[in-house]
């Protein structure tokens, strides 16, 4: 098969796409000028070349331009102007652009600065009072005090996914806004209370264990499916997480159901054009929804102008469409997935198709009516899913650090399944508004396809290796393995040899297992301490053999430190966890716990006797009682043994607020030794040492990330370390205090650091 030739156009999109990206991730502003002259110079000399080599010249090095000066206009006209008023407080007019997201205790909001001398950007609006936003409705415009910080910078790292969606300001209300009416041209937010009223009657209509999900499907609002981090962990392990990530697939879905209906007459294509727009609309046009909302339409409209459809010139038109629209999309991981799996999908997957099914047609089977036509449902599921994942696994690796190898499974179990959902759902919706008794009836028969998903999904997370974790350079050498080898298949179907994908698919599996063999043979008898990078938080694993246990495991708030954690102990083939050590429950030491408990099995856990029953808690211990953990509250002294490694952990040493109700963890092989003393202020430290007989250590833990309330010179004397890990990020209270660095220097104690070095792993002399 052979695809249609690239059109000239799509020298110019492709070519502005590709200098917004390389602007966006590569240049500064200063060089991004210089070379849009220099792709301008170089499309004038494309004059002298002829024919449609010189074409092709002018349109790329031209797109190419346009493209740099389309991000240097949106860095001086918007960017920079809206970062001028970082730090600023003051009063300021403001509309309501979305629904509010409530979170714990703060709501987020998105809003359009209106006030005079604003640039015209959107800004996320934080309340840290409990109702003071929670009422908002698209449309409604505000007057308050507001405090702006940039939106490009979290936790003293750079970061793409508001900028993605346009917003380049963040500010916290300090007072009570006060109402000042309403936009006037507030219809235009139509189709979002639209897809608010479909969230609202799902919630109300289906089951709790299955709303989310619906939801996410048909609103593309995941935050009560995100809620259920069981089922949705499971989804993502399994490869099905994108099945809820509304996209492409649903558009396709929705527009098979309405020809399905009205047939497919230019009346019923015109009539489709509306509702492809109203969809798009109500979903908050994400990237991958107004790419494939694009595409359909120019299949759609092909037909209508006498024109063949261009797979490749719709999707480079509209990737080129989006990044003018906003240059800083570049950086949405939706957007880049999105187009990845297109582009994969248009290399490979119909040339698979027809190699798939010309084989069926030439077995013996090909008669039997029913196996045929299961053979080609079986052939369309395996080279769509094969042309998504081509080049979106890799970005997906980037970004994530993970890749489902279950997914062409899972999608080939669970995508009709997906698409009933996402069709009954959409029907039940519009019952359940007219007769909310029938409704609920039917929300209950439909949520059985949704917990044979929910099924599928658990089943095929607990084959080994479903989910590689590439936090481990053997899986990252596996996928460069498997890339090598698929374009070894594509070479030998080009030279006539016919697709034959047994071979490369079966050395896949071997090399996997292979891999996940090798490094358990790596595992050491030796303990080891390693501190992960988690920013501004701490979350120690301890590996002995076999045996693993997690001290603590919170982070930064833009780090999941319990995602880190998952990734670490998947890339060493540890899913398996004997104790989980929470010194005291502030979020920056407990905050991923309830993650890891749902993703990884944890034998037991440990926490103070008096923690605070509040916070992070309740979530804890619904993980930790879903997942069969068994849970003890130390409150005296105790000694843990897994395999050859022993934890003493001692019991908090003072009373009062949570560092003082600080648990200490000795972990102890041989004559190695490792202390890890949480927030445990100096007074606790000095109590310690007085009251018990401290070996000399080799790791110390320092202290409250390195804080002058901590590693006092009493604990330093008495323990005498080798090497201390101080576990710290980007923050604002002076960690790790100067005073901290010198009393370490004073006992000649070597120094590692999570933010200067990331994840810092220390391990005893083999034995």
């Amino acid at each position: 098969m052979s695809h249609p030739p690239v059109r000239s156009a799509v020298w110019a999109c492709l070519a502005f796409t590709a200098a917004v990206f390389i602007s966006h991730y590569f240049l500064s502003p200063e060089i991004v000028l210089w070379t849009a002259l220099f792709c301008a110079l170089l499309g004038f000399l494309g004059r002298f070349l002829r024919g449609k080599p010189g074409i092709c010249l002018r349109l790329a090095a031209f797109g190419a331009a346009a493209g740099c000066l389309c991000f240097l206009c949106q860095e001086r006209l918007i960017r920079e102007p809206a970062e001028s008023h970082v730090g600023e407080q003051r009063p300021a007019d403001f509309r309501v652009t979305d629904w509010p997201d409530v979170y714990d205790d703060s709501v987020y909001v998105t809003v359009r600065l209106t006030e005079r001398g604003f640039p015209p950007v959107l800004c996320r609006l934080v309340s840290y009072v409990p109702g003071e936003l929670d009422d908002l409705r698209p449309g409604d415009q505000l007057r308050g005090e507001l405090r702006f910080s940039s939106a490009l910078i979290r936790d003293g790292r750079e970061v793409d996914n508001y900028a993605a969606q346009g917003i380049f300001l963040r500010a916290v209300c300090t007072d009570t806004p006060e109402y000042t009416g309403r936009w006037p041209f507030s219809f235009l937010y139509l189709p979002g209370r639209l897809g608010r009223a479909v969230l609202l009657t799902v919630q109300r209509l289906f089951p709790a264990d299955t709303a989310g999900f619906v939801a996410a499907l048909l609103t593309g609002e995941k935050g009560p499916l995100y809620a259920d981090g069981d089922r949705y962990f499971a989804l993502q392990e399994a490869g099905l997480a994108h099945a809820v990530a509304v996209s492409g697939m649903h558009i396709s879905i929705l527009m098979g159901f309405f020809f399905l209906l009205l047939g497919r007459s230019r009346s019923a294509v015109i009539a489709a054009i509306p509702v492809l727009a109203l969809f798009a609309a109500m979903t908050g046009f994400s990237p991958s929804v107004s790419r494939a909302a694009f595409m359909q339409l120019c299949i759609l409209a092909a037909p209508l102008f006498r024109r063949e459809e261009d797979p490749i010139t719709s999707l480079s038109v509209v990737l080129a469409l989006l990044l003018f629209l906003n240059p800083s999309a570049a950086g949405s991981v939706s957007l880049q997935l999105s187009f990845g799996a297109m582009a994969g999908i248009w290399l490979v997957s119909e040339r698979m198709y027809r190699a798939l099914t010309e084989r069926i047609d030439a077995s013996r089977l090909g008669g039997h009516r029913l196996i045929h036509w299961l053979g080609y449902l079986l052939a369309g599921s395996l080279s769509s899913s094969a042309g998504a994942l081509l080049l979106s696994a890799p970005l997906a690796a980037a970004h994530f650090g993970t890749v489902s190898v279950v997914s062409p499974l899972s999608n080939l179990l669970c995508l009709w399944a997906v698409s009933a959902v996402y069709i009954g759902g959409g029907l039940t919706v519009a019952l359940g508004a007219l007769f909310p008794g029938a409704g609920r009836l039917a929300a209950g028969a439909l949520s059985w396809i949704v917990r044979y998903i929910f099924a599928v999904a658990d089943v095929l997370r607990r084959i080994p290796c479903a989910m590689v974790y590439l936090s481990h350079p053997i899986f990252v050498l596996w996928l460069m393995f498997v890339y090598v080898l698929l374009l070894l298949t594509w070479l030998t179907a080009r030279k006539g040899r016919g697709f034959r994908p047994a071979a490369p698919l079966c050395l896949a599996v071997i090399g996997l297992y292979a891999g996940a063999f090798a490094v358990k043979m790596s595992w050491s008898d030796s303990l080891s301490l390693s501190a992960l990078d988690v920013g501004q938080g701490e979350c120690m694993v301890l590996c002995c053999g076999d045996r693993t246990v997690v001290v603590d495991c919170g982070g930064s708030p833009t780090m999941d430190a319990g995602e880190t954690a998952v990734r670490f102990l998947g890339g060493r083939q540890r899913r398996h966890v004997d104790a989980l050590i929470l010194t005291h429950l502030h979020s920056d030491h407990c905050g991923g716990a309830a993650r890891l408990l749902r993703q990884c099995r944890v034998d037991r856990l440990f926490l103070p006797a008096e923690a605070d029953r509040d916070g992070h808690l309740p979530e804890i211990l619904d993980a930790a009682r879903r997942a069969g953990t068994e849970v003890e509250y130390v409150r005296s002294n105790l000694l843990l043994r897994v395999g050859e490694l022993g934890c003493t952990i001692f019991a908090p040493q003072l009373p009062g607020g949570e560092n003082e109700n600080c648990l200490t963890v000795l972990a102890t092989q041989g004559d190695f030794d490792v202390l890890i003393t949480g927030d445990s202020p100096a007074a606790a430290e000095e109590l310690l040492v007085s009251r018990y007989q401290l070996p000399d250590i080799e790791i110390l833990a320092v202290g409250h990330h390195g804080s002058r309330s901590a590693t006092c010179p009493s604990l330093l004397e008495a323990v005498r370390p080798d090497a201390a890990v101080i576990s710290v990020g980007y923050n604002t209270y002076g960690h790790p205090a100067r005073e901290v660095l010198s009393r370490l220097d004073a006992y000649h104690i070597r120094v590692y650091r999570t933010d200067e070095q990331g994840t810092v792993t220390l391990t005893a002399p083999g034995r």
